[in-house]
């Protein structure tokens, strides 16, 4: 909000520059999830780096499913990985001497079969013997078959359904382990932007609740100032323009730049103190400051004047 000093000097002093009070952007962090605040690792004041751990939550539970979510991927990929192989040359082998056995079988019972059918052409022999060597000759030659097939699948490995099945599953497993791993990140807070710590809201110990406030940074580097500037004098104002800044307590100007001017005008607010600017229509105008040193406070008088250097 924009404010005036009380008093001659200062208007004399300030003559012709717009008016507002220093301020700063302020981030409040929260966590995206719900649980107990295990560590608040910096402290009201503290400067903070981009990317910097703020604090963090007990975690000991989503690490847990992460671990377990992550022996499930690798079980899978390895599932997928033995069926895209396909059978070992030892399973082959062992099906090869099936078939062989089961072939033998079939020719001992075709054997049986042929003896016992001339013997009932003599008589030597029942119709009830034949039926039962035809029927265990009919099993044989099934069995053999059964194995043939077995065999053949073996050597021709697994079907590309099932080869696409297994990495599905695999995939998913892996998806699923990769959900719970950034779960985890979403446990410990970090900062997004440089900055100053204006507040600590949460200790450890405290649950809080997704979204709650837990630390407050503020950007003290490129602090800003709303101005009022009479609608009058609008013209040439324009975003991008140089401005230079003066707070009392400062002897040096500080470097700013338009940043933003309000599509809508409006009356200079009630507390404004000067008589004469008390009627006058009004634009927001939305200076941003470098203060590389970090010499400005939220909250002290600024004085702009638009289009001057340093």
């Amino acid at each position: 909000m924009a404010v005036v000093l009380a008093g001659c000097g200062a208007e004399e002093q300030h003559a012709g520059m717009a008016q507002g009070i220093v301020e700063l952007d302020e981030r409040v962090l929260g966590f995206e999830v719900g649980g107990r605040v295990r560590e608040v690792a910096v402290k009201e004041g503290d400067p903070v780096a981009v990317d910097q751990l703020v604090a963090t939550l007990d975690d000991r539970l989503e690490r847990t499913a992460h671990e377990a979510r992550s022996q499930e991927a690798s079980a899978a990929r390895a599932q997928a990985d033995l069926v895209r192989a396909g059978a070992r040359s030892e399973e082959v082998r062992a099906m090869a001497a099936e078939l062989e056995a089961a072939r033998a079988a079939e020719e001992l019972a075709r054997t049986n079969l042929d003896r016992e059918q001339r013997l009932l052409a003599s008589g030597a022999t029942t119709r009830a013997v034949v039926d039962q060597l035809a029927g265990r000759q009919r099993a044989a030659t099934a069995e053999r078959r059964a194995v043939e097939q077995k065999l053949r699948s073996l050597r021709g490995g697994a079907r590309t359904q099932e080869v696409a099945g297994a990495d599905a599953r695999a995939g998913a497993a892996a998806a699923s382990a990769s959900l719970a791993g950034q779960r985890v990140d979403l446990y410990a807070l970090q900062a997004p932007v440089a900055g100053v710590v204006l507040d600590v809201i949460a200790d450890p110990g405290e649950v809080v609740a997704p979204g709650a406030p837990v630390v407050v940074i503020g950007d003290t580097r490129h602090p800003f100032a709303d101005v009022f500037v009479p609608e009058g004098e609008l013209a040439g104002l324009a975003v991008g323009q140089p401005a230079a800044v003066e707070v009392d307590g400062e002897s040096r100007r500080f470097h700013g730049t338009v940043e933003h001017i309000a599509r809508r005008a409006e009356f200079t607010p009630r507390f404004v103190f000067s008589e004469r600017e008390r009627p006058n229509l009004v634009v927001r105008v939305r200076v941003r400051i470098d203060d590389a040193d970090q010499r400005l406070h939220a909250g002290v008088p600024a004085f702009v004047a638009f289009g001057a250097g340093k």
